[in-house]
C-alpha cells in the first residue's frame, strides 16, 4: 500500500473545515495551514487562510 501524499489526518481534516468558516474560523496550528496551502486545498490572502475550489470540494469527499 503507498502513502497518499494528498491524505489528511483527521486533525488536518479538522483545520479544513474550520478554514472554510471563514470569518467565523479558530486558530489552527500553522503546520495544518502551511499544509492545506501545500497540497492547493488553502491559500493566504491578507494574513488569511481562504479555501480554494479543490479546498471547498475537499470536505465532501471525507477524511
Amino acid at each position: 500500500m503507498t502513502h497518499d501524499p494528498q491524505a489528511l489526518s483527521s486533525d488536518e481534516f479538522a483545520s479544513l473545515v474550520e478554514v472554510g468558516k471563514g470569518e467565523a474560523q479558530q486558530e489552527i496550528p500553522q503546520s495544518h495551514g502551511e499544509r492545506l496551502v501545500g497540497l492547493g486545498y488553502a491559500v493566504r490572502r491578507l494574513g488569511e487562510l481562504g479555501l480554494t475550489a479543490s479546498g471547498v470540494r475537499r470536505p465532501a469527499a471525507g477524511e
